[in-house]
């Protein structure tokens, strides 16, 4: 029997609900099929209900799953399948990770960032034949555990080039910006086996360093690999994209940290830009400002596109995209395409080596 409070978390809001009876087929906020039973038989939601109802996407997802009302007990859509959990997984879970110094509930015409605000944003170098002591700085990425970086697999197919990785950095090319950065050399990479640079997909690459990250101001990012956050589509959710890229097309590279916000939008927008040019499937997101003010521009390839999220008292920030192509920059009627992280948490798991 569920204590009193946890009732009321979901009886709220029952005068939104459309009755539906125990054992009908249904679709749970995930569009994934479900059935609607009694939430004491349903192991997965009861437990975010019980153990996670702090959680403002948790309250989200478990309101949008109520069938019914059954006396004062929910009947909720439990998916058939829920998506199970790796124990033995070598990355990090929060609260080891995602956790940022400037967190508050809060590229093109962005601002800047505040230091330690991203400390696992990766800069990747590439080899300067005209200056073998100062890198192109070319590709961003995400720390995903201490030794392993989270790209996108266009900034590292056929570059022989690309060989180091900055860490804990806010300006590239300034001493005097406060940070204690770490350069640290690649020892491999790994693309997805499925990559396809002719048609866009599965963008998507696993860096190791060479050495494990020493340094007390840089951790790794979270990554949605549980439910809810893995199974949600994130759509008109407004996450974060970080990076070193052009400030405009065709412009210069900033050497500061940029961040903006980018508004997640339905899958037809991207379908409509470059169903012609790429694949558009469930494995990416479509985010950015169709008025043309807000989007990824050259050199933020590769980086994270993070959504914060509220864990009781805490916030912690979750990578759910990597930045993998758009038109030019903030072009009008062009939004930004984001490899989807929640599409390869398998793979990425098996790849940590």
């Amino acid at each position: 029997m569920l204590p009193k409070s946890s009732i009321f978390l979901l009886f709220c809001i029952k005068i939104y609900v459309s009755g539906q009876a125990i054992g009908t087929e249904c679709t749970t906020p995930d569009q994934k099929p479900g059935s609607c039973t009694n939430i004491d038989d349903c192991p997965f939601l009861l437990n975010l209900l019980m153990n996670h109802n702090s959680n403002n996407t948790v309250r989200t997802y478990l309101r949008a799953a109520v069938c019914e009302y059954s006396g004062r007990n929910p009947v909720v859509c439990c998916p058939k399948q829920a998506t199970s959990t790796n124990t033995s997984s070598k990355l990090p879970k929060s609260p080891a990770c995602g956790f940022s110094n400037n967190t508050i509930p809060r590229v093109v015409n962005g601002v800047p960032a505040k230091l330690g605000e991203f400390p696992w944003i990766v800069a990747l170098g590439y080899r300067n034949s005209k200056n073998p002591d100062m890198p192109k700085w070319l590709c961003g990425g995400s720390l995903i555990t201490k030794k392993h970086v989270l790209t996108a697999a266009h900034c590292v197919h056929n570059r022989r080039d690309l060989y180091i990785a900055r860490l804990g950095d806010l300006d590239l090319y300034s001493d005097d910006d406060g940070a204690t950065p770490s350069t640290i050399v690649l020892a491999k990479a790994k693309i997805h086996p499925d990559y396809n640079p002719a048609r866009f997909t599965n963008d998507i690459a696993i860096l190791t360093l060479k050495e494990t990250v020493n340094n007390p101001t840089v951790w790794p990012v979270c990554l949605p690999t549980i439910d809810p956050y893995r199974s949600m589509s994130y759509l008109n959710f407004q996450p974060t994209l970080a990076g070193w890229g052009s400030i405009s097309f065709n412009g210069p590279s900033s050497s500061t940290l940029q961040q903006i916000f980018v508004p997640v939008l339905n899958q037809q927008q991207c379908e409509r830009a470059f169903s012609r040019v790429a694949t558009i499937d469930n494995k990416i997101i479509c985010a950015g400002s169709l008025n043309g003010d807000k989007d990824a521009c050259g050199g933020d390839s590769g980086g994270p596109l993070m959504n914060e999220i509220n864990e009781g008292s805490n916030f912690r920030i979750y990578q759910i995209g990597i930045v993998s192509y758009g038109f030019r920059c903030a072009e009008p009627g062009y939004p930004g395409v984001y490899t989807r992280v929640t599409a390869f948490v398998d793979w990425i798991e098996k790849n940590l080596d």
